[in-house]
């Protein structure tokens, strides 16, 4: 199974929403960006962490259990004069204990951050739009808003047939030869 991207951003959107009263956009939209404040979001990375999935034995009917966890990074832009205060309350609101139930809820645990808050800010027109990035690390499970289970053939057997010619023998032999599996 695969992530469902619709449903995972949309749960990273409410839980940035819910910890800083922002309006949150993702990156990149063929749309206006919003005036005033705001948020820019963008999943700049997805990564497999090392040899944690795993598969279980398939059952009469094929279908298999599998888990594992990917680790999401999670690039946010605040556009205010305020934006390197609004990443720090925002990282300070997602590290507090009573923050983990909205996190759980959403099925996103966070792990912490990948770098620094940094001042990004940029001159547009002569003017200077005050900008900071952060990239938070989230980690979900592989299954993310699906089901646990993938459906696996079940391979009975592997049948070979052909002819064998030019070894001396008389031809045409015939070789069957099949592999059965548990």
């Amino acid at each position: 199974m695969t992530i469902n991207y619709v449903g995972l951003k949309t749960a990273i959107v409410e839980v940035i929403k819910e910890l800083t009263n922002q309006t949150v956009i993702w990156s990149n939209q063929n749309a206006n960006t919003p005036t005033g404040d705001y948020l820019a979001l963008k999943l700049s990375s997805l990564r497999k962490g090392g040899g944690l999935d795993w598969e279980g034995k398939p059952d009469e009917d094929g279908v298999s259990e599998t888990q594992g966890d990917r680790d999401v990074v999670l690039s946010v832009i605040s556009v205010s004069k305020d934006s390197m205060q609004i990443l720090a309350d925002l990282i300070d609101k997602i590290e507090l204990s009573k923050n983990l139930e909205l996190l759980t809820s959403k099925k996103l645990a966070y792990v912490g951050l990948d770098g620094d808050i940094v001042d990004i800010t940029t001159q547009i027109n002569n003017s200077f739009e005050t900008r900071a990035v952060v990239e938070l690390l989230f980690r979900i499970s592989k299954n993310y808003s699906t089901d646990t289970e993938n459906v696996v053939e079940i391979v009975e057997s592997v049948g070979i047939s052909g002819e064998l010619t030019g070894n001396g023998l008389v031809d045409p032999v015939e070789v069957d030869l099949i592999v059965e599996t548990d």
